[in-house]
């Protein structure tokens, strides 16, 4: 393969290339349903928060402050600015285990994978900080213990130890990088003498002091945080079939015909198993990378098999740490004339910026579903990330916002649409999400603190048994009608609009604040 640029400048070429993308599909797509909750419940800033540590909310609610706005693009920024670094890392980890070549097609590959370079690589989600910190971790362990004959250095240590820590503010899988370090250090012979050493405990109670933010607001709440992500992994029964879509799941979020070869360098790295010696260098390269990336991998694949609840994009923390063994074996691959590893990563290259355009460009104008009209008759997966920008208008013209109505503050039946809501009405009146799954929002405001105040019920979801499910906490309930929802000028949905008078503030909340304390 003829060589055009140098590895430095290939890599920079991708940074470069992957921000440019992540920022037009950012300026360009509405906030997803994760993305406005996030934003809604940022600002109010918190030690912690009901469904995540707080890094990634901290982070918003810092960038609204800084520049006064909540404009998609901007909100994505730092998040995009954030992947950009867990590419170079990755360039650099593979580069320093193996080669610079590697690096590049690890940084390459990783940048043409669905749930990193469309989703994880841009959007307001936890993911972004914690990959961040993970790789910062992962290279600095790399220069601990390679070369194999390399002291310890405490200040390497310590720095680890203080992006472990931010690690475990942004999701809580990063403590699996800890359990997948003391894999490694037991499981080979020429290493477990570090763990007689000061420099890990170091690390970890630095990281541990970092977290404490979240111990402190999870102790003032019933450690309702750990409960909620506990009860995900929840025994129900046994679910083989459960385990193999998520599997297949997988398989769809990272690109099939990258995730074939990356668990192939996975499973094989795993299945050599630890090196005999530290001068085995090649392998224990591998099981340094293996046994970091074991834990989200194996433990959110095999869960679903007892029930728990598994989502596509847990295991991605730990594909983040096979890419390096995949650029490697690319690399060689490449090195031996193979003409169709070129051709694959063209096809990986060019099927990824396809994905991103169609995609990127039905969701921001709908134009598949205006051209096939057919294949949406169950709704539009893409309306999720349909800012309501509509709403506040819509609800205006109709004079739901009018003095004479005395609208005080305003309800949601299901954090997804308290998220939408909040979010487009800029914060201008408080929400309450009267639902038994409420999320952060329970912790936002207090229902006994509107009593006697009037409300407007707004939501896509649960709204056919408001008047029913809501009426002992009202004096009257009216139906004002339905609103509908608009993209590029043509109507989607509708949201149904209800009008309670007299809240009496005693509405049950199952966690946060309640009406009756």
């Amino acid at each position: 393969m003829p060589i055009i640029f140098s590895p430095f400048s290939a890599v920079w070429l991708i940074i470069i290339a992957g921000f440019v993308v992540r920022l037009a599909l950012g300026a360009t797509i509405g906030l997803g349903v994760d993305e406005t909750y996030v934003t809604a419940v940022a600002r109010q800033l918190s030690l912690s928060y009901f469904d995540h540590p707080p890094l990634h909310l901290w982070i918003i609610w810092l960038t609204t402050y800084v520049t006064g706005s909540e404009n998609p693009a901007i909100l994505r920024l730092p998040f995009i600015i954030l992947f950009a670094g867990t590419t170079w890392l990755s360039y650099r980890l593979a580069a320093r285990l193996f080669s610079e070549w590697a690096g590049v097609w690890a940084a390459l590959l990783l940048t043409v994978s669905a749930v990193f370079g469309l989703t994880g690589g841009g959007w307001l989600l936890p993911d972004g900080p914690l990959m961040f910190c993970m790789m910062v971790v992962v290279y600095l362990l790399s220069h601990l213990f390679f070369p194999p004959d390399r002291g310890q250095s405490l200040a390497l240590w310590l720095v680890a130890g203080v992006f472990l820590g931010l690690g475990l503010l942004s999701k809580y899988h990063a403590v699996l990088l800890v359990v997948g370090l003391f894999i490694y250090l037991i499981t080979s012979r020429d290493r477990r003498w570090v763990l007689a050493t000061s420099g890990p405990y170091l690390a970890v109670s630095i990281a541990f002091v970092i977290f404490s933010p979240v111990l402190i607001w999870n102790a003032q709440h019933d450690w309702v945080s750990f409960v909620f992500q506990g009860s995900r992994g929840a025994v129900s029964g046994f679910y083989p079939g459960k385990m193999l879509a998520n599997i297949a799941g997988q398989a769809v979020w990272v690109l099939p015909w990258i995730w074939l070869p990356l668990i192939w360098q996975f499973v094989k790295g795993i299945s050599r198993g630890p090196a005999r010696s530290r001068f085995s260098g090649l392998q224990d390269k591998r099981w340094f990378l293996c046994c970091l990336a074991s834990g989200p991998i194996l433990l959110f694949t095999i869960a679903p098999l007892w029930g728990a609840q598994g989502l596509f994009h847990w295991q991605a923390p730990g594909y983040l740490l096979v890419f390096p063994l995949l650029g490697q074996a690319v690399a060689g691959w490449l090195q031996f004339g193979r003409r169709s590893v070129r051709s694959w990563l063209i096809f990986s290259v060019t099927i990824f910026v396809i994905i991103a355009i169609v995609l990127g460009s039905h969701t921001a104008n709908g134009w598949i579903k205006t051209a096939k009209p057919d294949w949406f008759t169950q709704g539009d997966p893409s309306w999720e990330a349909l800012n309501w920008t509509s709403l506040p208008e819509s609800l205006a013209e109709r004079g739901f916002l009018d003095s004479s109505l005395t609208v005080e503050f305003l309800i949601a039946r299901h954090w997804i649409d308290a998220g939408k809501i909040d979010y487009v009405m800029g914060g201008t009146l408080p929400l309450l999400c009267l639902t038994n799954e409420p999320h952060h929002f329970a912790f936002m405001h207090n229902p006994a603190d509107f009593s006697g105040k009037n409300a407007l019920i707004i939501g896509q979801q649960n709204m056919v048994d408001v008047p029913k499910e809501l009426a002992p906490y009202f004096e009257t309930i009216e139906f004002k009608g339905n609103v509908p929802i608009y993209r590029q000028g043509q109507p989607q949905f509708d949201v149904a609009v209800f009008y309670g008078r007299n809240f009496n503030g005693q509405y049950p909340l199952p966690y946060g604040f309640s009406g009756n304390k």
